[in-house]
């Protein structure tokens, strides 16, 4: 799980799926800067990109299913 400090500084990530016993890992890279709100400190938003064409957001809500690649 991804900490807020975490995606904040942390620049590549991996995202970890688990199927029938079976461990599957795609790693994602941050494409930009981590948003936060005054209002709403526990949330976060940081852009990343897999591969050359796919993009999300590592955000609260999905912090669970990824993990800080070291």
């Amino acid at each position: 799980m991804v900490t807020k400090e975490q995606a904040m500084t942390a620049t590549r990530f991996k995202q970890v799926a688990r199927y029938d016993g079976k461990t599957c890992s795609n790693n994602w890279r941050a494409s930009g800067k981590c948003k936060t709100w005054k209002t709403r400190p526990e949330e976060f938003k940081l852009p990343i990109k897999f591969g050359l064409y796919e993009s999300s957001y590592l955000t609260h809500e999905n912090c669970n299913l990824f993990e800080v690649e070291e």
